[in-house]
């Protein structure tokens, strides 16, 4: 027998299209030029709902699942299911179809999004892999332009006086060696652990056309934008209601990205652990030590594997991303005590101060007299 599709008109749907007159005037505004909601609407319990579109759309389309279960296809590849609590982008003009599950039909909230920078926006979902893939760079950002490059180029943990930490080693606190303290060349550490390699951008893989999961309090916020945005346009189609419901288009895009790079299924997709409890294990220990095998075997995973997807997900080694906590800490003493440079640098487990003071200037821009002596609040 075959499935009964139906593409609208659900009991208690909401749906808003903005009229492309409005649309056409309000989108020159500086503050709705970059990322604006054309369309946007809720369907519960939405049985038999289809969409196919072999031509793709002209805006991004942002598909959130509260509840039940459905599925989508983007041009040729896999057809992924998708649960409660998951959200999926379907990138510009490109070919899709999505529907509802005929068993557990899904409850959806969803916008279409326009602007001049969607693309940037809603980097990194696509199609999986493409050009350039293997060698761990995405299409059109192998000379390392973009808008990460310059934040990518900063790694700290390659310098020449990388053997300059921790010198005197032994001392409470302190770090033997930083290489060592890390894990870099120490027994059974693999090459591809290495952490002084400069930090890469995510690697676009098959991942980013799959679903983000979102956490509960993210699913609860990206509601919350809906409610706050549909409750707001329904009161009229004015060019300050169409501003304020733009700026709830960036938070609900800055909220997927992280999502995507901080996936709370695991950034090891085998395992139950996550960034941010990886992270919170590194802050734990800033006035320690901690050495890389350590961190990846609290992640359950081997070195190799956790400094790839480490960097895949924050765009840091896993040294540079822990050396910069510690430097962050170190401008709160710097704020709120009246310690010393040598004795911040030693509480933190810099053997040399003067070493701290030259990775506290590459990272802040400052040294860390210049940046104590700056007016602040």
């Amino acid at each position: 027998m075959e499935k009964i599709r139906k593409p609208d008109g659900f009991k208690s749907e909401k749906l808003i299209v903005l009229p492309d007159h409005i649309l056409m005037e309000a989108s020159s505004h500086p503050l709705v030029r970059p990322l604006y909601v054309t369309d946007t609407g809720y369907f519960p319990r939405a049985l038999h709902h289809y969409r196919e579109r072999p031509e793709g759309s002209e805006a991004v389309i942002v598909i959130f699942c509260m509840e039940g279960e459905g599925w989508y296809r983007l041009g040729s590849g896999r057809t992924q299911p998708v649960g409660q609590g998951q959200a999926i982008v379907i990138p510009a003009r490109t070919p899709h179809a999505y529907g509802s599950s005929e068993e557990h039909p899904w409850s959806i909230y969803w916008w279409h999004f326009k602007g001049e920078q969607t693309e940037a926006f809603f980097e990194g979902f696509g199609l999986g892999p493409g050009p350039g893939h293997e060698s761990g760079h995405e299409p059109g950002h192998e000379s390392g332009h973009g808008p990460e490059a310059e934040e990518a180029s900063t790694d700290v943990s390659g310098s020449d006086e990388w053997n300059n930490i921790g010198a005197g080693a032994g001392t409470a606190g302190g770090l033997s060696g930083v290489k060592t303290a890390l894990g870099l060349g120490a027994p059974g550490a693999s090459d591809s652990g290495d952490l002084t390699e400069p930090p890469s951008r995510p690697v676009k893989t098959a991942a980013a056309s799959l679903p983000v999961t979102l956490p509960p309090d993210k699913a609860r916020q990206l509601t919350e934008l809906f409610q706050e945005g549909y409750a707001l346009l329904e009161q009229g189609y004015t060019l300050n209601h169409i501003i304020y419901v733009s700026q709830l288009a960036h938070h609900l895009a800055a909220i997927l990205r992280l999502c995507r790079l901080q996936p709370q299924d695991g950034i090891f997709r085998h395992s139950q652990h996550d960034i941010t409890q990886t992270v919170r294990y590194m802050m734990d220990r800033l006035e320690g030590t901690v050495t890389l095998k350590q961190i990846a075997a609290q992640a359950r995973v081997s070195v190799p594997h956790f400094t790839q997807r480490f960097k895949e997900a924050t765009g840091y080694s896993p040294i540079d991303y822990y050396l910069r906590l510690k430097i962050q800490l170190a401008c709160r003493h710097l704020d709120l005590t009246q310690q010393s440079v040598k004795e911040i640098s030693h509480r933190l487990g810099f053997q040399d101060p003067y070493y701290f003071s030259r990775l506290f200037k590459k990272i802040m821009g400052k040294s860390p007299s210049e940046y104590r002596g700056m007016r602040k609040g």
